[in-house]
């Protein structure tokens, strides 16, 4: 729930599972509330009986940041997840208490106490956490990206407890946390920017984030045909010998840089259809014929694009739509649909971080 507040302090929530019981109960509010950022499973049945988390977070504005703390369990953020929600934010997470092992899009990743890592929400992620306690920070990457020599690239990034940069940014988030309650939201803008600012001198010039590092211009060679393909997906011209033509690039090149999203093509797709998504479950969703929301976006054949939709999101578009349209435009609490349009406050803030 949200918490009081003086007028001048910055926003705040605070999540416990504890106020649900136990059980199915907390682990499923649990799911919901993360759900814009990863799907989580237990690591047995067994363990819905005794699972809890505790979340309170803040929104001072341009980013979010929140303690976290909560029993083992698996993350999971898959390319499907990623097209779905279209968060792409930096997640920097400082492990106070345990810790947790996995694969950032083909990266091992090892984290333990006092360890901060760096996550790519644009990229595909799978860990095991171990019974936790962390101070996650969540940063839009319109303000991290430019402070990184290589912002693709940082992906599964750790800045170990013993080291200089590892021990700055930490003390800097403890410091942060534990002074939230109390930060005006007159000044929480400059503090927030000051804080982006260290973690790009922190995280920026890491050996790991250099050995990882696609060169800088195949890097922004990247983010420019991203933007491009946002601003062009309801032309049904947009293909791979347009992109190369306008970027100057071969197509085996185009594919390697679209390999971490499945492909160049699919990634297209995903995009489309989280557009179709989103106009589906608008409130003026009523109004408009499916075949003509597929084809603004691409999509030439309407019974191909139920398949691929179906696919993608386990429900058909007629579906999607009749349940956005039963519950007010409130996909949130549908069943089969509430995973991706989770009514939650923390998804509100999410999206008020703005785009990439």
């Amino acid at each position: 729930m949200a918490e009081p507040r003086l007028p001048d302090t910055i926003h705040s929530n605070h999540f416990h599972t504890a106020a649900l019981g136990s059980g199915d109960d907390a682990f499923w509010a649990w799911r919901e509330a993360v759900s814009p950022l990863f799907d989580v499973a237990l690591p047995s049945p067994d363990d819905v009986d005794t699972f809890a988390a505790e979340v309170r977070s803040y929104h001072p504005g341009p980013i979010l940041f929140a303690s976290v703390a909560a029993s083992a369990q698996h993350f999971r953020r898959a390319p499907g997840t990623i097209a779905r929600n279209g968060i792409n934010h930096y997640l920097v997470q400082l492990y106070r208490q345990g810790g947790y092992h996995g694969d950032a899009n083909g990266r091992s990743v090892v984290v333990g106490p006092g360890d901060i890592s760096v996550l790519d929400m644009s990229l595909p992620l799978q860990t095991r956490a171990q019974a936790f306690e962390n101070i996650s920070v969540i940063v839009p990457r319109q303000m991290l990206a430019p402070l990184l020599a290589s912002p693709d690239a940082v992906h599964g990034t750790v800045l170990r407890a013993g080291t200089g940069a590892g021990a700055l940014l930490r003390d800097h988030l403890t410091t942060l946390f534990e002074n939230a309650a109390d930060l005006r939201a007159d000044e929480a803008e400059a503090i927030m920017q000051g804080t982006v600012s260290l973690m790009g001198a922190c995280i920026g010039p890491t050996a790991d984030a250099r050995e990882m590092a696609m060169d800088d211009i195949r890097a922004a060679t990247l983010v420019g045909i991203k933007r491009f393909i946002e601003g062009n997906l309801g032309d049904a011209d947009l293909n791979a010998e347009r992109v190369c033509g306008r970027f100057g690039v071969s197509r085996p090149t185009l594919y390697r840089l679209f390999e971490p999203y499945g492909g160049f093509m699919r990634y297209i797709q995903e995009r489309r259809l989280r557009r179709c998504f989103t106009e589906l479950t608008s409130p003026h969703a009523g109004s408009q014929r499916i075949a003509d929301i597929a084809q603004r976006w691409g999509f030439g054949n309407e019974a191909t694009f139920s398949r691929a939709f179906r696919r993608q999101f386990d429900v058909s578009p007629r579906e999607l739509r009749h349940a956005a349209a039963k519950s007010g435009g409130r996909t949130g609490h549908v069943p089969g649909v509430s995973r991706w349009n989770t009514e939650s406050l923390i998804e509100s803030w999410l999206l008020s971080l703005g785009d990439s």
